[in-house]
């Protein structure tokens, strides 16, 4: 599950006292966490991270707001305000589930579309998974895992670096391999592609305030990761599966390992191969729009 190395992050956290003590305060939170009942943490995080939101960061609602109104124009209000509710409380929730991550499959949460075996389906090497961020996106890592599968990420820079220290222990303590976010990072990815391994990146994202993909309408372009998809999957002929996590009633998940698709074997235009690989993340997003990370994002 990978974003693309060094990409920048406007918010990123400078390295002050104060913010590396609410580094340790978010690292602590984590650990304490790990260690409460699997539903008490998401609880305590909606609860606070939903008020925060709605005082702290007003734009953050204005803004999914708009947004659900311009892809779904046909809905009410009501509609509408419901979907944002349930956008927030996906967010609040999803501060204190990643802690519970490799807990989830044990207390019978993970439900799995297609339960046949996925390392039977991904059987051709190697394979780019492409994910999006939907429901709660790291149980993937937990379900890859449960599917035997050793999958390969370059993790980006978060807003602060207690985040970034947060999902490596996550990852990793759910056997996901992760490689440094340098050329050293991008060697180690060429590698495993060359070697007929399983990579993970994620192919809908925000780079300095602009929503890369989906598309929605605009123009196909290789700037973001979807572009770094399609150059892999074309460099090494290898299939592309789409993954994602759908958030189910009384927080199960139900999670979906796609079969592996190749790319048109008639593309010559590099921006066509953007444009599949979009056609086939954008409509699992706009069903999901209430579970998805970045709708208050503009595009």
């Amino acid at each position: 599950m990978n974003e693309t190395p060094n990409q920048p992050v406007p918010d990123r956290r400078a390295p002050t006292l104060l913010n590396r003590l609410l580094d340790l305060w978010e690292i602590t939170l984590y650990q304490v966490f790990r260690r409460l009942p699997i539903d008490l943490a998401p609880t305590l995080s909606r609860r606070s991270t939903v008020r925060n939101i709605r005082e702290q960061r007003p734009w953050v609602v204005e803004r999914a707001r708009a947004n659900l109104k311009r892809h779904r124009p046909e809905a009410s209000d009501a509609q509408i305000e419901t979907w944002v509710n349930n956008f927030l409380d996906n967010l609040g929730r999803q501060v204190g589930e990643v802690a519970t991550v490799g807990r989830q499959h044990a207390a019978g949460r993970i439900e799995f579309v297609q339960p046949v075996s996925v390392r039977e389906r991904w059987n051709r090497r190697p394979i780019l998974a492409i994910a999006v961020h939907t429901g709660n996106w790291e149980v993937m890592a937990e379900a890859f895992t449960l599917a035997g599968l050793s999958v390969a990420i370059i993790p980006i820079e978060w807003e602060s670096r207690g985040q970034d220290w947060i999902l490596a222990d996550l990852r990793q303590r759910n056997s996901m391999r992760l490689f440094p976010k340098d050329h050293r990072g991008l060697r180690a990815m060429l590698r495993e592609m060359q070697e007929g391994g399983i990579f993970s990146i994620f192919v809908d994202e925000v780079r300095d305030g602009k929503l890369m993909g989906p598309l929605f309408g605009r123009a196909p372009h290789m700037d973001g990761n979807l572009g770094v998809a399609a150059r892999l999957a074309r460099r090494f002929n290898a299939p592309v599966a789409l993954c994602y996590v759908t958030r189910t009633p009384n927080n199960h998940f139900r999670v979906f390992f796609g079969d592996p698709i190749d790319l048109p074997p008639d593309t010559k235009n590099p921006l066509d191969d953007v444009r599949f690989l979009n056609d086939l993340i954008e409509p699992v997003i706009l069903e999901r729009l209430d579970q998805w990370f970045f709708l208050d994002d503009e595009f």
